[in-house]
């Protein structure tokens, strides 16, 4: 089993699955609003089994990511045990969001392209943290979690094959574990839906823009095809075009169909990063 679990495929996908349907099951269970909180939490046990937890104050950029998350996640969880919603919340995850991305992207901001680097990580996640999600119909208007969940795995999806193909061996393994970890939120809301995004989804999307951030900074990866996944983040409004269907199977035909859409602009960027480097992937 030992040896089964230092496998990077299980490492980055398989077990962070696993996990991550453990925990979006118990906190389901524990309070419904917190299940999307699994996704970060599952990011996290990962993170701490297969790299380590890091030291605190953490002397890398993947230390800084790690605990970075960790307070994110206790902002989201805080928020949505309270059922605190609207513009304040929305401002304390982009206070949160901005904050981190500057601790970790402070050393490597010696070069106008790391400052533009930063700039446009900064817009993306002024739109995680203020964007409406779609909305599902009935009288609490709770947020639908398929749309925001796809654009998550497409992200993460990016920026884990991006980082594969560009020998970041740990960066790629993290975020495909993400990836693996929102995959597993889907499992839970597919074909019916049962759980709402809240402030701990975006929590996780915004750990997507961190992971993004330490590859675009500390890596010769080709980060710059990672602008091609940004329409991943318009999921929720493409969901709006695809048509609802009636009954289990109907919905659960129109949860994939959003998926599907939300990974293809992953997909052209992976494909973009793979044509850049010569047609040579790493060989991790």
């Amino acid at each position: 089993m030992s040896e089964l679990l230092q496998d990077p495929f299980v490492q980055s996908s398989a077990l962070p699955l696993a996990v991550s349907l453990i925990l979006v099951g118990a906190l389901h269970l524990l309070r419904r609003p917190l299940a999307a909180a699994g996704i970060a939490a599952g990011f996290l046990v990962v993170f701490a089994m297969v790299v380590g937890q890091p030291a605190l104050p953490p002397p890398s950029s993947m230390g800084k990511l790690f605990w970075s998350s960790a307070a994110g996640l206790l902002l989201g969880v805080a928020a949505d045990a309270a059922g605190l919603r609207g513009r304040a919340v929305s401002a304390a995850l982009a206070v949160w969001l901005a904050g981190s991305l500057l601790w970790i992207a402070l050393p490597a901001l010696d070069s106008m392209a790391a400052v533009v680097s930063v700039v446009i990580l900064l817009a993306t996640a002024v739109w995680v943290a203020f964007a409406r999600g779609s909305q599902t119909h009935g009288a609490e208007k709770a947020e639908s979690p398929t749309a925001p969940a796809a654009s998550l795995l497409a992200l993460a999806l990016a920026v884990g094959g991006t980082a594969l193909i560009g020998s970041s061996a740990s960066i790629a393994q993290m975020a495909l574990a993400l990836a693996a970890s929102a995959g597993g939120f889907l499992l839970w809301n597919w074909p019916v839906e049962r759980h709402g995004w809240g402030l701990s989804g975006r929590v996780a999307t915004g750990i997507a823009v961190l992971l993004a951030g330490v590859l675009t900074l500390f890596t010769q990866a080709q980060t710059a095809v990672l602008l091609l996944a940004l329409p991943a983040l318009l999921a929720g409004h493409v969901s709006r075009f695809v048509p609802q269907g009636h009954g289990p199977v109907g919905r659960a035909a129109s949860s994939a169909a959003v998926t599907v859409v939300a990974v293809l602009p992953a997909l052209v960027a992976i494909g973009a990063a793979y044509a850049l480097t010569g047609g040579e992937a790493s060989p991790y």
